[in-house]
């Protein structure tokens, strides 16, 4: 019998000591990961484990026994610091004349800046091109992704700043505008409200419920709640209850909303004051226990209605032992 290799879109190229030196599957899926993700090679411990579904001492082990055979080794890393060299004015000009279209690139570039380049800024522009082989798209599309990520927080984006930027994708394997782009839409995603909703609640990657998306519509919708307080009040639902519980937040969060509270420093004012105010005390096992400012830090009227809560299911409780006695 004969068989015939059908490869996907996706080619995963390996030396041939590799097929004679790897004693392990793990060890050629360690490699086969590596070449497909470049990203990959700067991950933690932890996140390569996860994705290979080992312990990270079997991947300790296995990282060792690729260096032994020298399939394996720690990555020389490029700093900005090291490699930008500051050109003077004739050694600028005959990369400008050399690189096509590199004069347009400067021009988009200090355009996105707003200002005119010094031969430092220029010389830093000519490091990413030449030491991280970065081409003029990959650059200009580096400039736009920093503009728009420093204009979010009220601050001018900068050469010195893409530069850092630049490298430091590089040591994640973005190294070309392929790259980037798909770096830029993971980083998107990530950020994105739906994506920390299912990592807060670990849901995974299913669809959600309509119950889930009803709550989640109210919150981030109708209400225009911060992700941060949304989380602020996951984390005081479990300190509370000792659950998630979609319920017991939207009621949180509608007491805030109602308050017009939009970050976590006012519901922890917010809160404190009420506690004040209604001459509220904790309990000497929830002082004691209470390690920190977040913890039970729901209001009064959460607190007494847990208190209901326990005291209707300890009745009930005692009534149904009652008639399972004939008392």
């Amino acid at each position: 019998m004969s068989y015939k290799i059908q490869y996907g879109n996706e080619v995963v190229c390996l030396p041939a000591a590799a097929l004679e030196s790897c004693g392990e599957l793990l060890q050629l899926r360690l490699l086969m990961l590596l070449s497909l993700d470049r990203s990959m090679a700067s991950a933690e411990h932890t996140v390569l484990a996860e994705r290979l579904g080992c312990t990270e001492e079997e991947l300790s082990d296995t990282v060792a026994a690729l260096r032994a055979v020298r399939l394996l080794a720690p990555e020389q890393r490029l700093a900005p610091s090291a490699q930008t060299k500051n050109l003077a004015g004739e050694e600028i000009a005959a990369v400008v004349e050399k690189e096509q279209g590199f004069r347009q690139l400067l021009d988009e570039c200090q355009n996105i800046c707003g200002k005119i380049f010094t031969p430092t800024d220029i010389s830093k522009i000519i490091s990413i091109r030449t030491e991280l082989g970065f081409d003029g798209e990959t650059i200009l599309l580096l400039f736009f992704y920093c503009s728009e990520k420093l204009d979010a927080v009220g601050r001018k984006v900068s050469v010195s700043y893409v530069e850092k930027t630049a490298y430091s994708l590089y040591h994640r394997g973005v190294r070309d505008l392929t790259g980037l782009q798909n770096y830029i839409k993971r980083t998107e995603e990530e950020n994105s409200l739906a994506f920390r909703l299912r990592r807060l609640f670990g849901i995974g990657d299913r669809s959600f419920t309509k119950k889930e998306k009803r709550f989640f519509d109210k919150w981030s919708g109708e209400w225009q709640t911060p992700y941060e307080l949304i989380e602020y009040a996951y984390n005081i639902t479990v300190d509370s209850t000792g659950k998630p519980s979609l319920e017991y937040m939207s009621t949180i969060l509608s007491g805030w909303h109602d308050k017009q509270i939009q970050t976590v420093a006012e519901a922890e004012k917010s809160t404190e004051e009420h506690r004040r105010s209604s001459g509220f005390r904790e309990r000497p096992a929830e002082k004691s226990a209470s390690a920190s400012p977040s913890s039970f830090n729901t209001e009064e009227f959460f607190e007494k209605a847990l208190q209901r809560s326990y005291a209707m299911m300890n009745e009930e409780n005692r009534t149904r032992k009652k008639d399972e006695h004939g008392i």
